[in-house]
């Protein structure tokens, strides 16, 4: 299960916001659909993961990237459900991937540290 160590990653991010947060509410990730990371498998290791950190308790927000691929030899973008769909226009096996292998913490939101009066 590589969502721990993914999951480990995002907490190591995060904490680089320490000097600036003093607690981070919500995070947002894009993962695409040929990433290989399974959604439910990084919530619940990000769950663990987070507890005692600044980021405890935060909302994960997760958007899909759909995968998107241009045909090399016809130039049709499609979306093929798997790495090995041809191109729909041609029959082409050769693509060139525009999204979808996406992995990306997006942007982080938290209360700032008190400033000193």
């Amino acid at each position: 299960m590589h969502e721990l160590s993914l999951a480990m990653e995002i907490v190591q991010l995060l904490e680089a916001h320490a000097h600036e947060l003093a607690r981070i509410t919500s995070l947002t990730l894009d993962i695409g659909t040929l990433s290989c990371v399974d959604e439910g498998a990084l919530r619940t290791a990000l769950d663990s993961a987070l507890q005692g950190t600044l980021a405890q308790g935060a909302l994960v927000h997760i958007h899909t990237i759909e995968a998107l691929a241009q045909c090399q030899d016809c130039q049709h973008a499609f979306s093929p459900p798997t790495r090995i769909d041809p191109c729909p226009a041609c029959g082409s096996f050769r693509k060139a991937w525009l999204a979808g292998q996406d992995f990306r913490l997006r942007s982080i939101e938290g209360v700032e540290h008190p400033r000193p009066a």
